[in-house]
């Protein structure tokens, strides 16, 4: 589910936390930092769970029809509802989204004033009344659309996440968009998988572990590097964000024997377009390559592969 990129931007965020605090015990900042990656895969868990408590408010909705004075006719005459979508279906009934919720111990009952709301957005809009009256109603476009026009665009939603985790809301785009891309696999194959948090545990792992440690244990070496090819810049007012990204692509450069050197700058350039300042694209990218060429030049990037400089 973590892309590579993902992991990258995990170990900045948890070095930002660290040098900030200037904390001295990597063990616990390392604990830390796979505390923060495993929250990720809770967070997917719980929006999937918010899908399920739509469909039970939806399902309630439905049974209360006759108890309403003019029920609408095409609720009423309904083709078919939120809840008897086949994702839903299935995902009532999946084992492994049984499990993460058992272990996970995540709820939405204490909020059901928003899940309602929420509802009830979705219930006046034009894809729900294209879902209760179409013959022939596309169940995957209307789930997109939920998680496209409804979970992403709102900001109560927005605020519940960082309230109920802090670092989620910067997870949470990336999270709607894995279920959207689960919810198309699912009626494309007709199998419903419940996505791991790794693509490759141990190996993904290893490579956070590395990437963090070794950023840490030779920050005064690339420290000194990155001194040495900013003489025209103030160290001290370079953007820390931009001097940790210099320093993660110094690390990953030399330790990653298996990683192309371009793929490795190319991730760290748009790493700072997106996580730094205005300017950093700018900066990051011209100090990058001379880093990168410092460094080859003295032996230290071997790599194993294709993408060597020169």
């Amino acid at each position: 589910m973590l892309s590579r990129r993902q992991l990258r931007i995990k170990v900045l965020q948890a070095l930002y936390a660290f040098f900030q605090a200037e904390k001295t015990d990597l063990a616990v900042a390392e604990r830390e930092l796979f505390r923060s990656i495993d929250k990720v895969h809770e967070l997917y868990v719980y929006v999937l769970l918010l899908l399920k408590e739509l469909a039970f408010v939806d399902q309630t909705d439905a049974d209360d029809l006759h108890l309403k004075f003019f029920p609408k006719e095409e609720e009423l005459n309904a083709k078919i509802r939120l809840h008897e979508l086949k994702y839903i279906q299935e995902l009532e009934n999946n084992a492994e989204f049984a499990a993460a919720l058992k272990r996970t111990k995540l709820s939405w009952q204490s909020k059901q004033d928003l899940v309602r709301k929420l509802y009830l957005e979705i219930k006046k809009s034009e894809e729900y009344r294209s879902l209760l009256t179409s013959d022939q109603s596309n169940e995957k476009d209307f789930l997109c659309d939920v998680i496209r026009k409804f979970f992403l665009s709102s900001e109560a939603l927005q605020h519940e996440i960082e309230e109920e985790n802090i670092f989620w809301l910067d997870d949470f785009d990336f999270v709607c968009h894995m279920i959207i891309r689960g919810i198309k696999a699912y009626y494309e194959t007709g199998k419903l998988e419940v996505m791991p948090l790794y693509k490759d545990e141990e190996d993904d792992r290893l490579f956070v572990r590395t990437l963090f440690s070794k950023t840490i244990v030779n920050n005064d070496e690339y420290e000194k590097a990155i001194s040495e090819r900013t003489k025209n810049w103030e160290i001290d007012r370079i953007a820390l964000m931009d001097i940790l990204i210099l320093k993660m692509a110094l690390s990953e450069l030399v330790n990653f024997p298996g990683i192309p050197v371009k793929v490795s700058i190319n991730e760290y350039i748009d790493i700072s377009k997106e996580y730094s300042t205005p300017k950093s694209k700018q900066f990051v990218n011209g100090v990058i390559d001379k880093l990168a060429l410092d460094y080859k030049e003295q032996g230290k990037i071997v790599k194993t592969g294709r993408g060597l400089i020169g």
